[in-house]
């Protein structure tokens, strides 16, 4: 009889396989504006048109130029709740525009 690998739990081989199919950065990604939109809130979600990433920058469409510059200044502060929140360093900047 064939030697059998023992059972691996499920997470253990959807993460495998999102690894060998490239997929890490999407998830990333995803996960990052999913987070966002928690954090922010449903105010700032209120006048937000759009969020997406481009590499480690999260990009954030405003169509208030008063909320953006109010989230501009204080874009360190959110880029930090942000990771605290993904309990990750995945955003190394925010731009709002």
């Amino acid at each position: 009889m064939a030697d059998r690998n023992p059972p691996q739990p499920l997470g253990d081989v959807l993460e495998d396989v999102i690894e060998q199919l490239g997929l890490e950065e999407k998830m990333d990604e995803a996960r990052v504006i999913e987070t966002w939109a928690a954090v922010a809130g449903p105010d700032i979600n209120g006048v937000t048109e759009s969020a997406w990433m481009k590499g480690s920058t999260l990009y954030v469409k405003i169509r208030s130029s008063t909320w953006r510059q109010e989230l501009h200044m204080n874009r360190r502060q959110w880029r930090t709740r942000l990771n605290d929140e993904l309990d990750a360093e995945l955003v190394d900047e925010i731009v709002f525009r």
